[in-house]
């Protein structure tokens, strides 16, 4: 009895025995079944794209021309002539001074002017009667000399009494207050009956065109730098005038402006506040939406088209050191895992600096359970940009076309009206 429980008891270990192999096998044959098996994946072909780079910046709006009314004289106001807040004209009268002392100071200078012509003709007629008695002693020659004296001095009193005229004109014509330049007025600061003196201080109203105005934006000095270079670059290799076009987007709402300006100047020198550069675009505002002080974003077009390579944001990974990496698939039809280096984006893709090249099957989809040399299965999707196959583009494409000159940047000796200018305030220019 003894010997028929081991011998049971054997069997049923040699069987524990045979189904554990069994299984075992089975699991490596699944194992081995799904290596083979390979990944399926989504891919896009790394071509050269044409693209349009774009610097999008902060900036305030400023009127393109700003006169500040001042009284040239001084006097009391007698009237106002236009109504606040109102388109006004160049030469349109605004203010009216009082102007019967400027009248009589007129007047009065007229009638010197005359008195002075009178001397002038009595002058004359003492010289022309000495003239004839010289000759005959009747007159000394100091007698003539003296009424030839009288004569020149008679002649300045005469110009004295025309510029005196002229100027007694000028403050006469100033009591009468013109527009310098079209534009909106703003509220009067005066009213009627008001005391003003000549070039006061405070101005009576202030008038600024706003069709067309300025947008003032505002790159950092060390982006600056790159850009200007690309902008000497561009002028250098164009026979044509460069225009460099700006789209606006409206504050904080981010609505863009129906209008594109264009790069009108460049500031030189570096705000030592905000350690910014100043950069001067022009738009037209024939709705005068744009208003002087409105906070505005705006994207300039770098210099036209700009050959690159680019890849989906979302085929990159980034590293907890910051870097990023792809995967590609190589002539094995095996994924790799490859560093890249990229720069600046472009709509929803990374433009790649370093790491990759013109074919490069790059992974967009399917990344998930990848690893080193699996194999993968691979559907080419479009990217639905532009490429240029006429050239052949460098892993680092981008930096051989943007790479700065060896010596500094320095304005060029001379520039067209379109090309890019030193900036001149118009607040500073005020009339």
């Amino acid at each position: 009895m003894k010997s028929l429980s081991l011998i049971l008891l054997s069997f049923l270990i040699m069987l524990t025995a045979c189904g554990e192999g069994n299984n075992q096998n089975a699991g490596q044959a699944q194992g081995q079944s799904q290596e083979e098996r390979a990944a399926s994946v989504n891919f896009i072909t790394v071509k050269p794209v044409s693209i349009s780079m774009t610097n999008e910046l902060p900036g305030r709006v400023v009127s393109y021309q700003v006169a500040e009314i001042r009284p040239q004289v001084s006097g009391i106001i007698q009237s106002r002539l236009f109504e606040e807040g109102s388109f006004v004209e160049e030469g349109q009268q605004l203010y009216q001074i009082e102007p019967e002392r400027y009248q009589a100071d007129y007047e009065m200078a007229q009638a010197n002017l005359q008195d002075a012509r009178a001397r002038v003709k009595n002058a004359k007629n003492l010289v022309g009667r000495y003239s004839g008695l010289i000759d005959s002693n009747a007159v000394s020659g100091q007698e003539y000399d003296n009424a030839k004296a009288t004569l020149d001095q008679a002649q300045a009193a005469v110009s004295l009494a025309q510029a005196e005229v002229k100027t007694a004109k000028i403050n006469l014509d100033y009591t009468k207050v013109y527009a310098p330049i079209s534009g909106y007025i703003s509220p009067s600061g005066v009213t009627k009956g008001a005391l003003v003196t000549a070039q006061q201080e405070n101005a009576l109203a202030t008038i600024r065109q706003l069709d067309p105005v300025y947008v003032d934006l505002s790159q950092a000095a060390a982006e600056a730098k790159n850009f200007q270079e690309r902008l000497m670059q561009s002028r250098m290799n164009k026979s044509d005038k460069a225009e460099y076009e700006v789209t606006l987007y409206m504050g904080s709402t981010g609505e863009t402006y129906p209008y594109k300006g264009k790069l009108d100047a460049t500031d030189l020198a570096v705000d030592m506040q905000t350690g910014a550069i100043r950069l001067r675009s022009v738009f037209p505002n024939p709705d005068i939406i744009l208003l002087p002080g409105m906070f505005v974003r705006a994207s300039i077009e770098d210099v036209g088209q700009s050959k690159a390579i680019i890849i989906p944001q979302k085929a990159a990974q980034i590293n907890p050191d910051g870097e990023k990496t792809v995967w590609v698939i190589d002539t094995e039809s095996k994924a790799e895992k490859r560093d890249i280096r990229t720069g600046a984006t472009y709509e929803n893709n990374w433009i790649v600096l370093n790491g990759l090249k013109v074919g490069d099957k790059v992974i967009t989809e399917g990344t998930m359970m990848l690893r080193p040399g699996a194999k993968v299965e691979g559907e080419e999707i479009d990217t639905g940009l532009q490429t240029d196959e006429s050239i052949e583009a460098s892993p680092n494409i981008i930096e051989e076309k943007a790479a700065p000159p060896k010596d500094t940047f320095s304005p060029p000796a001379e520039t067209s009206d379109s090309e890019v200018r030193e900036i001149s305030d118009p607040e500073s220019e005020q009339e």
